[in-house]
């Protein structure tokens, strides 16, 4: 549990920043090449540059069992720090459904980089009674600790430190002596996404400038730390899922079917429901159907599997009836308990038994876990939950296949990564392979009815905003952060 921190008078921060900021391509985070660092972690976030040039002992490729071991040692001790390890702390206070709180979680995560803050603290609403605090929901799920935003176990590849890699504006924090709170709920000021006030300042335009300051790139290293976290918490029940589905035996699609489950309120008000499920299901096994006979060649060592995330159960079966009935794609899902029919997955449905209720936000983040092992997911309807973690693992897979053929020009054997948005009938699906191609729905594939209609859309994914009054840059006056 996080130690208590005594209610001080809050003092006004003073920044000093450049007349511009400083722009930031979107360069790609590899996080294949892990190293350990030779001494004890650098905790303070106005580290100064000799600590951050101290040396680092190289690790073997792929070695996430030893990022893991370094997480767990610096969330430990994240848990009690003195007042000069951690002048400046951020809360964030996560509210409505695992999707939305990750998206804005991120973009938490990319404001603590920016005004290099080394980490942050991830709470949630007590929504599942029973003693629930601020604490116990993201404790069941990754365990206790903060989230690390500086990570000297990158070495070089640490966005915290190297400028080269995460260019940010010039500020100063003066936190006057004094440990200081900063309480992020739900929204973070500065940051919006493509519907938003202001969609019309960061258009993909505006990005393809620098000016998302290489949040792709923060977001990959949360969301990676994230499931590596939950797969270490949960491993067991992983590993029973992986085995009875013979997981790594197949080239795994992920899809992703909200249909609300007699949900109203605002997903109704916003149309997100499907009007005929039962032929949008007939019609979509029918697109994988043919999706797989005509790209044959990469399922021939590993046969395509479809993995079902729903709020719906009853689609689980009726799709694989329809599969048996053609071509025999198997689709699977996990071990969980879905709710009644009509009976709808929300939110803010209070809990008055503990252990229900986070097995509910278990099973929850379970199929997002699920669908970043996939090897391309595929969207039934525009959703936070797949625009979050799902979305940057296989931007970020899909990254990483194009270098290592390049790199080795090779001809590509295995199956590109892609996230498709299926249209509206079931009858077609959109890919993209980047992110700019994605925010832009110029697809990379359409595969299907060229005359289906493409998927109603709305971007949850967010971005900073540094124009129109530079509201990240005002963050901390006229946004409005609450800080003790």
């Amino acid at each position: 549990m996080v130690a208590p921190i005594a209610r001080k008078t809050v003092r006004v921060l003073s920044f000093l920043f450049s007349a511009t900021l400083l722009s930031s391509n979107l360069r790609h985070l590899d996080l294949s090449q892990f190293i350990i660092p030779a001494g004890e972690e650098a905790t303070s976030p106005l580290a100064s540059s000799s600590a951050a040039s101290q040396s680092f002992s190289a690790a073997s490729n792929n070695d996430e069992a030893s990022y893991l071991e370094w997480l767990q040692v610096a969330r430990n001790r994240s848990l009690n720090l003195s007042l000069e390890e951690e002048p400046i702390r951020i809360m964030y206070r996560a509210m409505n459904g695992l999707g939305h709180q990750l998206v804005r979680l991120s973009s938490a995560y990319h404001f603590a980089m920016t005004y290099q803050i080394p980490r942050v603290w991830p709470t949630h609403n007590p929504v599942c009674g029973g003693g629930d605090t601020i604490f116990t929901i993201y404790n069941h799920l990754i365990g206790e600790g903060q989230l690390m935003v500086d990570i000297p176990y990158f070495g070089d590849k640490n966005l915290f430190r190297n400028p080269n890699l995460f260019s940010r504006p010039n500020i100063t924090l003066d936190h006057g002596g004094q440990q200081r709170v900063i309480h992020m709920p739900n929204e973070v000021p500065g940051y919006f996404h493509a519907n938003g006030v202001y969609s019309n300042v960061w258009s993909v335009d505006y990005l393809m400038k620098g000016n998302s300051l290489a949040k792709e790139e923060t977001d990959y290293q949360l969301y990676h730390q994230l499931m590596l976290l939950f797969e270490h918490k949960h491993k067991m029940r992983i590993k029973r899922v992986m085995e009875a589905t013979r997981f790594k035996e197949h080239t795994v699609f992920g899809l992703h079917i909200r249909t609300g489950n007699g949900e109203k309120g605002d997903f109704a008000f916003k149309h997100r429901g499907m009007d005929d499920l039962d032929g949008w299901l007939t019609r979509v096994v029918s697109l994988l159907c043919d999706y797989k006979d005509k790209h044959s060649l990469f399922f021939t060592q590993k046969p395509l599997m479809v993995y079902v995330g729903t709020d719906t159960g009853s689609v689980i079966p009726k799709l694989q009836s329809h599969s048996n009935k053609t071509c025999g794609i198997p689709f699977v899902s996990s071990d969980q308990t879905f709710v009644e029919e009509g009976k709808s997955v929300t939110w803010h449905k209070k809990y008055d038994d503990l252990g229900k209720c986070l097995k509910g936000w278990e099973d929850m983040f379970l199929d997002m876990y699920l669908f970043t092992r996939c090897n391309s997911v595929l969207t039934g309807t525009y959703s936070s939950f797949t625009q979050s973690a799902p979305l940057s693992f296989m931007m970020h897979k899909s990254k990483q296949q194009q270098k290592e053929q390049q790199d080795k020009g090779n001809e590509q054997h295995h199956h590109p990564h892609y996230f498709c948005d299926v249209g509206l009938e079931g009858n077609r699906m959109d890919c993209a392979t980047t992110l700019i191609e994605w925010l832009n729905r110029t697809s990379h594939i359409t595969w299907g009815s060229l005359n289906g209609t493409k998927q109603r859309m709305k971007h949850e994914i967010m971005f900073p905003v540094m124009e129109a009054g530079g509201q990240i840059a005002q963050a901390f006056g006229k946004a409005g952060i609450k800080m003790d």
